[in-house]
């Protein structure tokens, strides 16, 4: 059985001001805490993304975070750590720099299931501003759950490896095509990430 979160007990948001900076102190703390990365360790890619966040309604507490990397198609992570196809890597170099970006960080407070509304903001920035594909790398467990329980279009580019580590495998997501399978096969999630399509993304400055 599926169950979702209860999204009326979470915001959901785009974060810039000061909350960008507890979005990004938020990532570093738990990638530490969960022995990812050094205390000390520098990230190149803040400087390049824009962060989303999820927090408890009425509070301040951030309990989750995800983000988008912008930068050009070689120097994304999952494009510069994996062994890409060629083929695959051609495909979507003939994309416009605006029209792809990559999903990155994505952590949380272990006690809040906010994963799915995080996903569902990042989807609803995207096709807001015509990123038509999202390049990631995701734990072989995970994809392999997600193949199996919701056949959802995570188009595997390379070969899979040891990153931040976890062996993980690289994935490239057609927007367009992750809705359509998500409508006709899951609608309930559909439903739940576009309770109502007109909807406006929220950006807290």
């Amino acid at each position: 059985m599926f169950i979702i979160e209860n999204r009326n007990a979470y915001q959901f948001c785009v974060a810039g001001g000061d909350l960008r900076e507890k979005a990004i102190q938020f990532h570093l703390q738990r990638y530490f805490d969960v022995g990812f990365t050094r205390k000390d360790e520098l990230d190149p890619y803040v400087g390049h993304s824009i962060y989303f966040i999820a927090k408890k309604e009425n509070l301040t507490e951030i309990v989750g975070t995800t983000r988008l990397i912008f930068k050009h198609l070689d120097e994304l992570p999952t494009i510069k750590y994996f062994e890409i196809n060629e083929m695959e890597k051609d495909k979507l170099a003939q994309l416009e720099p605006d029209q792809y970006a990559e999903v990155s960080a994505l952590t949380k407070m272990p006690q809040y299931d906010v994963t799915l509304g995080l996903i569902g903001l990042v989807v609803q920035y995207s096709l807001a501003k015509g990123i038509s594909h999202l390049i990631c790398c995701i734990d072989e467990r995970v994809y392999n759950y997600l193949d199996k329980v919701s056949h959802l279009p995570f188009k595997i580019i390379g070969t899979k490896k040891v990153y931040l580590g976890s062996v993980s495998i690289p994935c490239a997501i057609n927007l367009s095509e992750y809705l359509a399978v998500l409508r006709e096969k899951k609608y309930a999630i559909y439903q739940y990430l576009f309770p109502n399509p007109d909807e406006k993304t929220e950006v807290i400055l």
